[in-house]
């Protein structure tokens, strides 16, 4: 779309500002000036481009959906809609707005392709004074980071009021957001009514100073992160296990940033408060056994590593099993087979167990352990609950860990102990293993 005549001054001095990264992009078009000013900008560069529409589904969501559609038009632009509902009453409306629009964004994103938002020097300042008001650290008084992941916002070094300017001067459809007049909002008062009083009462260059104070502790920060990031993550889909002894033994500035992009790898772009990175660091060290967590996360201690997980998941659904069997429960797998032959000794907590599979029987179930299931050891029975804690399984684990019953009896808990009212004998001429 080629400026009109008068503004290609503007439109040049915006778009040698607009920092892009190497496409090809998705650009978030919220039908607000700002991301059509980033839209416009980015259909004149040379990589591929397309926009999205997150839907939440709020009062004013139609005329802005139509304005992105317009907008896309204008441009000459593929525009995909997602719906993400947001109602206006959520407690924390903001935070689960922004949550729900990143995650929109991320699954609309093809694998190749970078997200661009359309935040502004405006919305920097606002973020800056915002989490200093918070009590943040250096990372929340660096501001809203230029790229994190494939989330890249080039327009950083644009005011809002230039991004207006050029929208209304390209003649862009765009719609204004009337949530972001809304009083009840916290960032909507820091914008109409905070940094106009400071800029009026102290520092008219007030912006121009947030913004110079984010970019030095910016630096600094990426630093910190930069040392952070050599403390290596496990993840297996369900939890992100960190080295305790990493996090006892860095600075607590390098130390915080671990636990906060481990805070990240479990929910999305937020890094846990103050109270939540101090729960884990004390977990860490040993001070308190766990930690609940925003978000249904727990933090706990498993051997060397602090574990964060999500809130415990349904337990698999019992099966009857017939030998012989190899059945997938949960995220184990289980053999049974039967055998003429005497196995080769193996210790108590071996992965395999023999046992008489004339006493066993044939009715067996596999099935997550119950809160009364208790488990034959030879001088009397043991709560299964405590077998698996001494065989290292960790809590957030035990009640989706298999046991085999026979009839109303524990039979064997794979991998971690037999009920010795099976355990084999001179006598036995079948074997379970």
């Amino acid at each position: 779309m080629a400026a009109p005549d008068g503004v290609a001054a503007l439109a040049a001095s915006v778009r040698t500002r607009v920092e892009f990264p190497p496409g090809p992009w998705l650009v978030a078009l919220s039908g607000g000036a700002d991301s059509a000013v980033l839209a416009w900008a980015a259909t004149e560069a040379s990589d591929p481009v397309r926009g999205v529409f997150v839907d939440h589904g709020l009062a004013a969501s139609s005329r802005l959906h139509k304005a992105a559609v317009a907008v896309a038009d204008a441009l000459g632009m593929e525009l995909e809609v997602v719906e993400a509902p947001v109602a206006r009453e959520t407690p924390s409306f903001e935070e689960a707005a922004r949550d729900a629009r990143y995650a929109a964004l991320e699954g609309a994103a093809r694998p190749e392709e970078v997200i661009l938002t359309g935040h502004t020097a405006d919305d920097q300042a606002e973020t800056v004074l915002g989490n200093f008001l918070r009590g943040a650290g250096a990372g929340g008084l660096a501001g809203i980071p230029a790229r994190r992941g494939r989330i890249a916002r080039p327009m950083l070094a644009i005011s809002r009021a230039q991004t207006r300017e050029l929208a209304a001067r390209l003649e862009l459809p765009y719609s204004d957001d009337p949530d972001n007049e809304a009083g009840d909002v916290r960032r909507n008062r820091l914008r109409s009514e905070l940094i106009p009083l400071l800029e009026e009462t102290y520092n008219p260059q007030l912006r121009s100073t947030l913004l110079r104070s984010s970019a030095v502790l910016g630096a600094d920060d990426a630093v910190l992160e930069g040392v952070a990031a050599r403390v290596p993550l496990r993840t297996d889909g369900e939890v992100v296990a960190v080295p305790a002894a990493a996090l006892v033994v860095v600075p607590e500035a390098v130390a915080s940033r671990v636990v906060r992009r481990a805070l990240r790898e479990m929910r999305g772009p937020h890094g846990g408060t103050h109270d939540e990175v101090t729960a884990v660091l004390e977990v860490a060290a040993g001070h308190r056994a766990g930690a609940e967590l925003g978000g249904s996360v727990r933090a706990e201690r498993e051997g060397p590593m602090v574990v964060l997980s999500t809130a415990d998941l349904p337990p698999g659904t019992p099966r009857r099993v017939e030998v012989p069997a190899v059945v997938v429960f949960d995220r184990w797998r289980v053999d049974l087979a039967e055998h003429r032959r005497a196995p080769a000794p193996r210790p108590l907590g071996s992965a395999t167990l023999a046992l008489d599979a004339d006493k066993a029987g044939s009715d067996l179930l596999l099935r997550p352990p119950l809160p009364d299931d208790r488990i034959d050891i030879g001088t009397g029975t043991k709560p299964v609950a405590e077998a698996l804690a001494e065989s290292g399984v960790p809590r957030r684990l035990r009640a989706r860990r298999p046991l085999i019953a026979a009839g109303e009896r524990v039979l064997a808990i794979p991998g971690v102990r037999a009920a010795a009212w099976a355990w084999p004998s001179s006598a036995t001429v079948r074997y379970l293993v």
